[in-house]
């Protein structure tokens, strides 16, 4: 089971009923990086649904219960880092046949050449430096979305 993060820090804290048209996940060890992004995503992106959770791990777990759009993730976290998650979420949607989600990656070091390969050769992803801009955060995902 994963303890993920909603608007208040819980997923049970978010409106069931709302009507939105995409889901975002965003994976991020750091509370004020994820307070940021939620601050900006609910601010900037109000038709979606965000959901937080704390580790690879536990963005795994939320992916297996519930299909996001984009998978915003930190590449270096505790537990299991972004890399890792894109190699297994790729493989659950290979396996069962589902739409892989564009995942916007976010680092303050050089990520691996794998990672970097990744990127470079799928307009899908994205790779954005911490400390990340609001308004570059905000057109990468608003790119990932329109693409859709």
């Amino acid at each position: 089971m994963w303890h993920g993060i909603g608007v208040m820090y819980g997923v049970a804290d978010m409106d069931s009923s709302a009507k939105s048209k995409h889901r975002i996940l965003v994976a991020d060890d750091d509370q004020e990086v994820r307070e940021m992004f939620q601050a900006v995503l609910s601010c900037d992106l109000p038709d979606c649904r965000v959901d937080m959770v704390i580790n690879g791990e536990e963005a795994i777990d939320a992916f297996r219960d519930a299909y996001y759009v984009v998978i915003v993730t930190d590449v270096n976290m505790p537990v299991m880092g972004g890399e890792q998650v894109f190699y297994e979420i790729q493989k659950m949607c290979t396996d069962e046949k589902r739409k892989m989600p564009c995942f916007v990656f976010c680092t303050g070091y050089d990520p691996p050449p794998p990672l970097k390969q990744t990127v470079a050769t799928n307009p899908r992803h994205c790779m954005l430096r911490k400390p990340v801009d609001p308004n570059v955060f905000v057109q990468a995902l608003k790119n990932r979305l329109g693409g859709l």
